[in-house]
């Protein structure tokens, strides 16, 4: 393991964090931030009722891909311990891949169906 893939596995691993941190906070102060918002949404124009509902749904979306995000650093960082090989690596990097797709569908579906 090289220092770009250590650094790398830092940041999957910040950012795992980071998505369990905003489901915290969506659930304690009922906002959303900027950064999870397309930029044609303008949140303090949408509907409370919406909100709530899109809140609701978002905060286990970002706990598990949040969840997962970490999962996968650590499997990264360690990989060498735990034996895996290019090929295992290269199959985790396409998981990985597909989840992102998968949440970026997710909350792209339902800012269409609550924010918009």
């Amino acid at each position: 393991m090289n220092n770009m893939d250590s650094f790398l596995d830092i940041i999957i691993f910040f950012a795992g964090a980071y998505l369990i941190f905003s489901a915290f906070m969506m659930k304690t102060r009922g906002e959303v931030a900027s950064g999870f918002l397309g930029k044609d949404i303008d949140w303090k124009h949408v509907k409370e009722e919406n909100k709530k509902a899109y809140i609701k749904i978002m905060i286990p979306a970002n706990i598990i891909m949040g969840i997962i995000m970490i999962i996968m650093s650590l499997v990264f960082t360690f990989g060498d311990k735990l034996g895996l090989t290019g090929t295992g690596i290269s199959i985790l990097i396409a998981v990985a891949l597909l989840f992102c797709i998968a949440y970026g569908a997710i909350i792209m579906n339902f800012q269409s169906k609550y924010l918009k």
